[in-house]
């Protein structure tokens, strides 16, 4: 429970002992009900004190079964609130049956006179525990709801935050790459930063503008994989992105790529090359 709603309970209940007490210091003088006694606002202050600690301490186990029922309900059925009810009307009974009891044993009275204190507390503080039970469950309701709400707020909220992330992943273009195994890491080598690829055994070397890489891989398996990204095979050791291709010197039979590399390449080179040599120049 925050601090705002305790305030306001206690608020409360200090107005009700204070209206308590000047209510019955008014009958006291008005219909001079205790004549020849001069009872102060004061004592009347610390009894009725004394009554409603009683009533709240009986009212704990009350309002801890209640802000249960608040808090694990999501929709309140009529059936729940006669329970909640029904647990305050008893505390409340519970209240007045305590204060008769404590009241017959301040003033040395028989226990035959139990109907008689019990009757004079539900006239006298019936009805200021049935509204203080009203306003409890009412303030312990609210407070729940508030956090059921604040709680759904801040699910709403990582919902939205998660799914204008996946919004964010899907809608970012998907960069075709090779997983090319670094030790024990991955690296993620981008095939538009691929100038060419070259043959090296059982293993093939990737070679970018900053860096070469090295996959255990054919080149004949990449050759197939790659085709479709402007990749062709000028030589039975080389695959070049025609991206980066700059000179073809037909008389050497080698080409030039942007990096200043020479490569030469074969008949079955050449006709890769003119097959998509127009492609090039555009």
């Amino acid at each position: 429970m925050n601090r705002g709603v305790s305030i306001v309970i206690f608020l409360v209940l200090i107005g009700l002992i204070l209206f308590d007490s000047a209510q019955q210091k008014y009958y006291l003088e008005t219909f001079n009900l205790s004549p020849g006694s001069n009872i102060s606002y004061s004592d009347l202050l610390q009894t009725h004190l004394i009554r409603w600690l009683l009533w709240i301490l009986v009212s704990i186990p009350a309002s801890i079964c209640a802000w249960k029922i608040f808090v694990v309900q999501k929709e309140l059925t009529l059936r729940k609130w006669v329970l909640i009810s029904s647990i305050y009307s008893g505390s409340s009974v519970l209240s007045l049956i305590l204060l008769a009891i404590q009241a017959i044993v301040v003033q040395d009275a028989s226990i035959i006179e139990f109907g008689e204190f019990f009757e004079f507390f539900i006239y006298q503080k019936g009805l200021s525990f049935f509204m203080a039970s009203l306003i409890l469950i009412l303030l312990l309701f609210h407070v729940a709801k508030s956090q059921r709400i604040s709680h759904q707020e801040i699910e709403i909220e990582s919902l939205a935050r998660k799914t204008s992330d996946l919004e964010e992943i899907l809608s970012k273009p998907k960069i075709p790459h090779l997983n090319i195994k670094i030790g024990h890491k991955m690296a993620l080598v981008a095939l538009e930063e691929i100038i060419w690829i070259q043959s090296d055994d059982y293993c093939v070397k990737i070679h970018t503008k900053n860096r070469t890489y090295t996959l255990r891989q054919s080149l004949k398996s990449l050759e197939s994989k790659l085709a479709s990204y402007r990749f062709i095979r000028i030589h039975r050791s080389a695959l070049v992105n025609l991206n980066y291709l700059d000179q073809i010197n037909y008389e050497k039979a080698r080409v030039t790529l942007s990096n200043k590399t020479e490569l030469p390449f074969s008949k079955s080179g050449i006709k890769s090359l003119k097959e998509n040599f127009t492609d090039v120049a555009n």
